[in-house]
C-alpha cells in the first residue's frame, strides 16, 4: 500500500535531491547542504520502520526539522499506517507554517483512525479559528472524549456553546478547560461571560475577578466588569474600570453606548456628550452614536 502522502512527499524529494548545492534551511534550523544531507536521508543503510523513525526523532530533537521529515517520509514507506510518523510529520509543517499540508495529513491520520485525539484537536481549533462552528464541533468533540484532551478543546467547544446559547453546556466545557490549566485569565474570563449570559451576574463578576487575580491587568475581564457595572447603575465604578484599559472619554463612550442598547436614554446622553467634550480630536464614533441616539429619541 502505497501512502497519497507518501508520493507528493517522494516527487518533492527527488526535485530536491537533483537541484543542486544549495542549502537547506527553515526558519528554525540550522543548515545542512542539499549535496550530502538529502542523499543521506534516502540512504540505503535504513533497514527497517524503526531505524528511520529513530533517525527522524534524533534530526528532531537536534534541530533539524527538514531532514527529520525525510526520514519520517521514509518510515512511511515501510508502513504507510505509521501515526506516529505521521503526526510528526503534520507538526513539522505547523512548524514552518505549512498549514494547508498538515491539515492533509491530519485528514489522512484520520482515514486511519477517526478517534485520533491528535488530528482532531488540531482540525476542530482550525475550523473553529475559520468560524465554521460546525465542523469544528464535530471534529473537537471527538477529541474531549479521551483523557488526554487540552484545554483548548474544551474552551473552544465553550465558545461554540456560548454562540449556541447553550450557556450550561458552555459552563461545563470551560470547567473542564480549568481543571486542566488553573492559572489561564481567558478561562476565568469566558466562564464568567457564560454566567452573564445565563443572567447570573454574581457568578459572573466572581469568575471575571478571578482573571484579575492572575492578570489585573486581563482586558476581557475589565472591560465585562465594567460592563456590568454600567448595567447595574454603578457608573462611577465603570468609569474607574474602564479608564484602565483606555482614555476617559472612551470610557464614556463605551459607557454611553451601553446605556443607550439598555434604553438608558438620559444617562446615554449625559455620557456620550462627555465622550465628545473630553476628547482631544473630533470623536467620530462618540458623534454618531449620541446622532443615534438623538434618531432614536425623536420617534
Amino acid at each position: 500500500m502505497k501512502h497519497p502522502y507518501l508520493s507528493f512527499f517522494l516527487t518533492l524529494t527527488f526535485s530536491l535531491c537533483i537541484s543542486g548545492c544549495q542549502l537547506l534551511k527553515t526558519s528554525e534550523d540550522k543548515p545542512v547542504k542539499n549535496s550530502t544531507s538529502l542523499f543521506n536521508l534516502l540512504d540505503p543503510d535504513i533497514k527497517t520502520e524503526k531505524q528511520a523513525f529513530d533517525k527522524g526523532e534524533k534530526e528532531l530533537k537536534e534541530g533539524r526539522s527538514e531532514n527529520a521529515l525525510f526520514y519520517f517520509i521514509k518510515v512511511l514507506q515501510f508502513n504507510p499506517l505509521n501515526i506516529n510518523a505521521l503526526e510528526h510529520i503534520a507538526f513539522i509543517h505547523v512548524q514552518n507554517k505549512n498549514k494547508e499540508l498538515a491539515v492533509k495529513v491530519f485528514n489522512d491520520i484520520l482515514k486511519i483512525d477517526d478517534k485520533n485525539e491528535t488530528a482532531n484537536e488540531y482540525l476542530g481549533l482550525y475550523y473553529f479559528d475559520l468560524g465554521q462552528g460546525i465542523k469544528a464541533k464535530q471534529l473537537l468533540e471527538k477529541a474531549a472524549a479521551s483523557n488526554l484532551s487540552t484545554w483548548r478543546v474544551h474552551n473552544a467547544l465553550g465558545v461554540i456553546a456560548d454562540l449556541d446559547q447553550k450557556y450550561t453546556d458552555a459552563i461545563k466545557h470551560y470547567q473542564v478547560a480549568l481543571n486542566k490549566d488553573s492559572l489561564n485569565p481567558m478561562l476565568f474570563n469566558n466562564i464568567g461571560y457564560s454566567f452573564y449570559l445565563s443572567g447570573d451576574k454574581p457568578a459572573a463578576k466572581n469568575y471575571f475577578n478571578q482573571a484579575l487575580k492572575i492578570d489585573n491587568n486581563y482586558h476581557r475581564a475589565i472591560y465585562n466588569l465594567a460592563l456590568i457595572e454600567v448595567i447595574e447603575n454603578h457608573y462611577d465604578s465603570a468609569v474607574s474600570l474602564f479608564n484602565r484599559i483606555m482614555p476617559v472619554y472612551e470610557s464614556y463612550n463605551n459607557i454611553g453606548y451601553i446605556c443607550m442598547i439598555n434604553n438608558k436614554v438620559e444617562w446615554a446622553e449625559k455620557y456620550l456628550q462627555m465622550a465628545i467634550d473630553q476628547s482631544p480630536v473630533y470623536f467620530l464614533k462618540a458623534n454618531e452614536n449620541i446622532k443615534l441616539l438623538r434618531e432614536k429619541k425623536a420617534h
